[in-house]
């Protein structure tokens, strides 16, 4: 059985070895026999190979149907001892020390032991690795579940344990706590039962962070969940964050700007309903994308267009579209691209200079190939806001498809929407062409989360929120 432990850690000298061994864990949690299921296994294999019954190992490992197994996935086997396991462990948004610990059975002392770290309040950023003597059996993290408990004034262990029909001595035992248990307001349990755990502070039931690794330029899902009733906020890094109804939850999306420095962004979150919750902050690691740079060379009768003003202009009018959005989200799965199978010529990001000059912009968006009256398609349903010509953009569309997300679509011949049409993913809505701040046909395809640039071809490969 995998114990959470809640209890202080105390501070620790840094003399530990970076590089665990399985002698130097805490050699006081027993470790259980582990079982990886293979190709064509099933239960009845499994349980005749350490003669026990398939009822033994459906109650072990909390299994209701004895189909409903996978390749790779870890069984505890009653009976026997496994063995501890060093492995590297890549923290996760809303991992504290604690849900590391208890993922791999092991203690918050010995994670920040095997990583020389000397301050338990310091825990590793979202994104980093941490090297992790497992003593699950496997090196793989094995599944905390539960339901959290923030004790109120005047509750003991007893009249919690009567409030989940359980025995107080269970209680204990799932929160590693002597019994009888002295407990204190404020205090957060981890009651059993069936739902997937986090370790997190306060009444924070899920913190969700996807996907990693983190780069510039990317799309960032956050996914909360509180016990107490109310709305949460937030900021990651200097932006503040957009919470919008979703599954059990809240969902909001963040995008960091191809421009962004890399290192660590702090993700605060907060909230308040009938009353505030309480605060919670991870450092999350941002690392570099190392984009490149484009030389473009605009002929003599397009100069004009290279006035900072020029664009400053066009920038400060359209970020009155960027900034408005609907709260209902139109979207629904991947997006699809506005010219399928063609070559893109200019990636996202990489920084540009225009005829040799200084590097002040980045490429905002991704260009793909194509001739004039090449078809331009909706990659996913929205409402057309804007549709007209742009100085340095040429013929524009701009569809919002709700909360925050908004794409852009320039350079275009001709276009077939009108402002306030609603279009449905794969719908025509323009043709391709050269119009604007252009040195041939193709199409300039912008997507932005709330007023940020973003790498629109992670959103062909990746799911939002």
């Amino acid at each position: 059985m995998l114990f959470l432990l809640l209890l202080p850690v105390p501070a620790l000298a840094q003399t530990a070895d970076p590089t665990p061994t399985p002698n130097s864990d805490d050699g006081s949690l027993p470790i259980p026999r582990v079982h990886t299921v293979a190709e064509g296994e099933n239960l009845t294999y499994i349980a005749s190979l350490y003669e026990i019954t398939i009822e033994e190992l459906l109650a072990l490992n909390g299994l209701a149907n004895a189909d409903n197994l996978f390749v790779g996935q870890t069984l505890i086997v009653p009976g026997g001892n496994g063995e501890a396991v060093a492995t590297v462990y890549t923290v996760g948004g809303g991992d504290t020390l604690a849900q590391i610990a208890a993922v791999f059975n092991t203690t918050p002392t010995a994670v920040l032991q095997a990583n020389r770290m000397i301050n338990p309040a310091q825990a590793p950023a979202a994104g980093q690795t941490v090297t992790v003597v497992s003593r699950t059996g496997s090196s793989l993290p094995q599944l905390v579940t539960g339901v959290p408990h923030v004790v109120a004034p005047g509750e003991t262990v007893t009249t919690i344990a009567a409030r989940y029909n359980i025995t107080p001595l269970t209680l204990a035992a799932a929160n590693d706590l002597p019994y009888p248990a002295y407990l204190f307001t404020g205090q957060r349990l981890r009651i059993p039962g069936d739902a997937p755990y986090q370790a997190l502070p306060g009444e924070w039931q899920q913190v969700v962070l996807r996907p990693f690794p983190i780069i510039p330029g990317n799309t960032v899902s956050i996914y909360v969940e509180n016990v107490l009733e109310g709305r949460p906020s937030g900021t990651f890094g200097d932006q503040s964050l957009q919470f919008f109804p979703q599954g059990d939850g809240f969902a909001a999306l963040v995008g960091i700007d191809a421009f962004a420095e890399s290192g660590l962004f702090t993700l605060r979150l907060e909230g308040s309903g009938s009353q505030p919750w309480r605060p919670f902050t991870q450092p999350v690691q941002v690392d570099s994308a190392n984009y490149g740079l484009q030389q473009i060379v605009v002929p003599e009768d397009q100069s004009a267009l290279l006035d900072p003003v020029v664009r400053q202009t066009e920038d400060t009018f359209l970020d009155t579209f960027y900034l408005t959005s609907t709260e209902t989200r139109q979207w629904s799965g991947l997006f699809t691209s506005p010219v399928p199978e063609a070559v893109i010529t200019a990636p996202y990001g990489d920084a540009r200079s225009y005829n040799g000059g200084p590097v002040e912009i980045y490429h905002t968006g991704v260009d793909f190939a194509g001739t004039v009256g090449t078809p331009i398609l909706a990659p996913a349903n929205g409402t057309v806001v804007f549709n007209d010509f742009l100085e340095l953009r040429g013929n524009t569309v701009i569809l919002d498809h709700g909360q925050g997300i908004l794409s852009a679509y320039f350079h275009l011949s001709e276009t077939f929407v009108t402002v306030g049409a609603v279009v449905t993913a794969g719908q025509t809505i323009a043709a391709g062409g050269s119009t604007g701040l252009s040195t041939g046909p193709h199409l300039h395809w912008d997507l932005r989360v709330h007023g940020v640039p973003v790498n629109g071809l992670q959103w062909l490969e990746t799911t939002y929120p």
